[in-house]
This record gives structure tokens, sequence and C-alpha cells, in this order.
């Protein structure tokens, strides 16, 4: 339970420290808790090393693809990145390797509930990007109902994927 408490205490700090590194125009250094935080999990995972390895890339991919077409289609523009630009800044792509770490850790009791995994992404997702948007790490087009619409839709889609994923490597057959 205490690893648990401390994966999902780890996350937290990790976010608000990548997304104030974002804010500020200091990424590389908001990305050192990320970067931390999977170290952690990692040392603490040494017994499946290459399996969770493997998914914290997997999952960090999946999370740099949907970055991408959210900057893209124009939902979202981070602080300090080139207007042209549509690569997520380091410090998000560190969040994503740290939340890569939670399918098997603060948010097992998840698994094998996609129904709540779409109803929780399409709370939390929005709810997480427009946090950062106000904290000054990105902006929303106006209106930006229409943006945190599209990012809440991608992220009812996601959040199971990312479960299906953690199942797969693990080797589980989860319905």
């Amino acid at each position: 339970m205490l690893a648990i408490m401390a994966n999902f205490a780890l996350f937290q700090g990790a976010w608000f420290a990548a997304i104030l590194g974002g804010a500020t125009g200091h990424e590389f250094l908001g990305s050192l808790p990320a970067l931390g935080a999977v170290i952690l999990y990692l040392f603490m995972h040494q017994r499946h090393l290459a399996r969770e390895v493997a998914l914290l890339i997997g999952i960090g991919l999946l999370g740099a693809v949907f970055e991408t077409a959210l900057i893209a289609a124009g939902w979202i523009a981070y602080t300090g990145s080139a207007p042209d630009s549509i690569l997520p800044p380091i410090c998000i792509l560190a969040l994503w390797l740290a939340f890569a770490t939670l399918p098997h850790a603060s948010l097992q009791w998840l698994r094998g509930r996609p129904w709540l995994q779409s109803v929780l992404g399409a709370v939390s997702g929005p709810l997480s990007y427009l946090a950062g948007v106000k904290l000054g790490a990105a902006s929303l087009p106006e209106p930006p109902t229409i943006a945190l619409l599209a990012i809440g839709v991608g992220w009812v889609i996601m959040l199971p994927l990312i479960f299906k994923f953690a199942d797969w490597m693990s080797g589980e057959r989860l319905a």
C-alpha cells in the first residue's frame, strides 16, 4: 500500500514540476522529477525490468503521438514552443513516462474496468490540461470548451488503450 501511495504522490509531484518547468521556460529542470519517479519505479520493479521498460517506452510513445496530434490540430499550444512546431516539449514527454508507471501501481484498481477508465479519462484528462493552462504551461484556442471537449474525447480512448497495452505487456488478457 505504501508503494502505491508513493507512486501516486511521486506522479503528482512530477506533474507539478513538469508543468511549472514548462510555464517558466525550464523544461529540462521540470523533467527531472518525472525521470526520477521513473527510475525509482524501475528500481522497485527490477524483477520484471525488461517488461516495465517496454511498457514505459510504449506508453511514452503513445503519449507523444497523442500530444503531437493535439498540437497539430491546434487544440493546445505549449508555452515556449516554436509556433510552427508540432512536437511536445521535453517536460511533457517526461511526464508521459511518469504517467506510464501508474497502470501497474497507483491506478491498478482500474484494471479490467474500461468503462470506468473512459469516464475517468473524460473528466481528469481535460481537467489536467486546463490546470496546466491556468498555471501558464500551455494555451487553448478560443473558445477553450471545444478544445477541452476534443481532449476529453481523446482521453476516453487513451486511458482504456493504455490499460489494454499494460495488460498485454503483462501477458494478461482482461476483457
